[in-house]
């Protein structure tokens, strides 16, 4: 995953961001360039230590995760696993109780989502928004950078090739920079979500995956050598939906909350899924420190929070189905071309940071000083 400096301003408050900065690939320019013939379209700021107060950061979701979690054990805080929520109730003394497929209940003050794009707490609080498929999903894996060729010495890391049927990525995933996390963004068609987990766990396919969709038409070499020696057991899938606009993040009294993909999923095509789930989550956190004992209160100050969050989030959406967009398929090689030229005037139009500071100069800090008033 790539985190951007707002989700790296978010984890610092959470302490981890030392932690996690010394795990990853730490770097601030990201360019574009053209399958064709590996000239630069576009290069974007990503993350800058003199203009955000931190660089972009590559690392595995898993060492994310991790430091989480050991985190939430210094704190003492329990974590229970294998506990799939299959019924939710909200009590007349203002609680709610969550019933687990084992049997066993749970009763709290609060329940706060955060179970995926496929939310039991969201079908609770609104069970018609239903996931709705992007048309796209994703395809990676990494490997050693020494097996991409003398071109991996050529080009810019990390990088996007943009090709005429869909895109590759090459963006280095450990510290030194010698281990490149590659994936491909591809049309598909919908599958089930049994069918997506047995692709998941097919290595072979996905593979067969990346090797098909850049052999049809002139990729670079570097394509093929990334898509012919990506360590199989690294590979993994993702597929893009989006979930529609939630009226309301919370249920009717207040006691019910969804926040990240739970409340809002987008595609990874933007870069900031992960971060848009930490600044909820602390933005959530800070508003509940200054809830009193009166159910009337929290439901103020949740529909505060949410009306603030939700403007957020719209344009973070639409910013990354542009992104997504400019991903999908040319028809003609001359549809191509005219798709690099746009891109090219783009950025050169916006300038060095893309037009992105409005994303990457956001601070949960503000957000809890701008509570007060």
């Amino acid at each position: 995953m790539a985190l951007a400096p707002n989700a790296l301003r978010a984890l610092d408050r959470l302490g981890v961001y030392d932690r996690l900065s010394r795990e990853g690939y730490n770097y601030e320019q990201f360019q574009f360039v053209s399958s064709r013939n590996l000239s630069r379209i576009g290069t974007v700021l990503n993350g800058s230590q003199s203009k955000y107060g931190y660089k972009a950061l590559r690392i595995s979701r898993g060492v994310v995760r991790q430091t989480l979690l050991d985190v939430l054990q210094e704190q003492h805080i329990e974590i229970q696993y294998e506990a799939k929520c299959v019924k939710i109730e909200e009590t007349d003394h203002h609680t709610v109780v969550a019933t687990f497929a084992d049997g066993h209940a749970e009763e709290a003050d609060l329940l706060i989502g955060t179970d995926g794009i496929h939310s039991r707490a969201r079908n609770y609080i609104d069970a018609s928004s239903i996931p709705t498929w992007s048309g796209q999903m994703g395809v990676g894996g990494s490997l050693p950078k020494s097996k991409l060729g003398s071109q991996a010495q050529a080009i810019h890391m990390p990088c996007m090739v943009l090709g005429k049927l869909n895109s590759f990525a090459f963006m280095p995933c450990n510290y030194s920079g010698d281990r490149v996390g590659c994936f491909a963004t591809i049309e598909s068609e919908e599958r089930t979500r049994e069918e997506w987990n047995r692709l998941q766990t097919d290595k072979d396919a996905l593979q067969g995956y990346m090797k098909s969709h850049h052999e049809h038409e002139q990729w670079p070499e570097i394509v093929h050598r990334a898509s012919e020696n990506v360590d199989k057991d690294t590979l993994s899938l993702w597929p893009y939906y989006r979930v529609p606009k939630l009226n309301s993040w919370t249920s009717e009294s207040g006691r019910v909350v969804v926040i990240g993909d739970a409340a809002h999923a987008m595609p990874p095509t933007g870069g900031q899924g992960a971060a848009m789930a930490f600044e909820d989550a602390i933005t959530l956190a800070d508003t509940l420190t200054r809830m009193d004992s009166k159910p009337s209160d929290l439901q103020r100050l949740l529909n505060s929070w949410q009306t603030v969050r939700q403007n957020r989030i719209e344009k973070i959406l639409a910013f990354t189905a542009r992104s997504g967009d400019s991903r999908k398929a040319s028809p003609s090689t001359l549809q191509q071309i005219f798709k690099e030229w746009a891109m090219w005037a783009y950025f050169l139009w916006k300038g060095e940071d893309s037009g992105l500071s409005w994303i990457y100069d956001y601070d949960t800090k503000a957000f809890a000083r701008e509570c007060k008033n």
